[in-house]
């Protein structure tokens, strides 16, 4: 198993990506420390699926965007684990208006979650990791939006493209202290909350997978394999790189070769 007795927190993971990632580390022998913002009811969940894989799972409560939050959650599973081997920076927030519109206290969430988010929960962890001298992981979570922006979702798209910069710029402070920051730019992934009712429209769909390379929406399941290999000695050489897993979706501007030529 590829992370035997590893310590992962992964935030978000009461559902969506999060979990998925959360089932599949513990399946490689890591216990994990499952967070949520409001559904306790789907952490218990996920930590129930977890102790039935035979691994440790610890529920904590925390808004990744105020410090308070973060520090009490780090310091609970710091306490409870000894250490954190593993953080994902999964958490994060959507809403479709335009920018036109949108009020300052959306603004102030979405970038609060996703990105100041990804700061709070990174700094917090690479301080304990570099004060133990632990030679930790850190995926951050990001979007092809960072790169290929979505009308109507302005500070999604914003929030993104600050994470990459956030990775890189972790990953430049850390890897002197052997801690290897990188992240991932997930496509359009079925089975998310994030989406919302993004996938009930059969228009959207289809234009989504006509510009996808592969010629389909991935599923979360699809997730776990990048995440687990930026969280094992199998990327070593690897920092501050954003690997993009959307099946050719951002590769392509459209696609010519399923019209009908006459």
């Amino acid at each position: 198993m590829r992370l035997e007795n590893k310590i992962a927190l992964i935030t978000g993971s009461s559902c969506g990506i999060g979990k998925e990632i959360a089932l599949g580390f513990a399946r490689e022998g890591a216990d994990i420390i499952v967070n949520y913002s409001k559904s306790d009811k789907d952490a218990q969940e996920v930590a129930g699926l977890i102790e039935a894989i035979g691994r440790k799972a610890l529920v904590i409560q925390a808004d990744v965007s105020k410090r308070y939050d973060v520090e009490r959650m780090i310091d609970k599973a710091w306490d409870y684990f000894g250490r954190i081997d593993i953080l994902v920076n999964n958490a994060g927030i959507t809403t479709e208006c335009s920018l036109l519109a949108l009020s300052e206290d959306q603004w102030d969430r979405i970038i609060g979650v996703n990105l100041k988010g990804t700061f709070l929960c990174g700094a917090a962890v690479a301080k304990k990791m570099v004060r133990d001298k632990i030679k930790g992981y850190m995926i951050n979570i990001s979007s092809v939006n960072a790169v290929e922006v979505e009308v109507n979702r302005g500070p999604y798209n914003t929030s993104k493209g600050g994470v990459d910069l956030l990775t890189k710029s972790f990953a430049a402070e850390l890897g002197r202290f052997g801690i290897h920051v990188n992240g991932i730019a997930y496509g359009s992934i079925s089975g998310t909350k994030i989406a919302g009712e993004f996938f009930d429209s059969g228009t959207i769909i289809e234009k989504v997978i006509d510009k996808t390379a592969l010629g389909y929406i991935g599923t979360t399941n699809e997730c776990i394999g990048p995440a687990l290999f930026l969280a094992t000695s199998e990327s070593s050489y690897m920092q501050g790189e954003i690997i993009v897993v959307d099946g050719g979706l951002s590769i392509m501007k459209f696609n010519d070769q399923l019209k009908d030529k006459g």
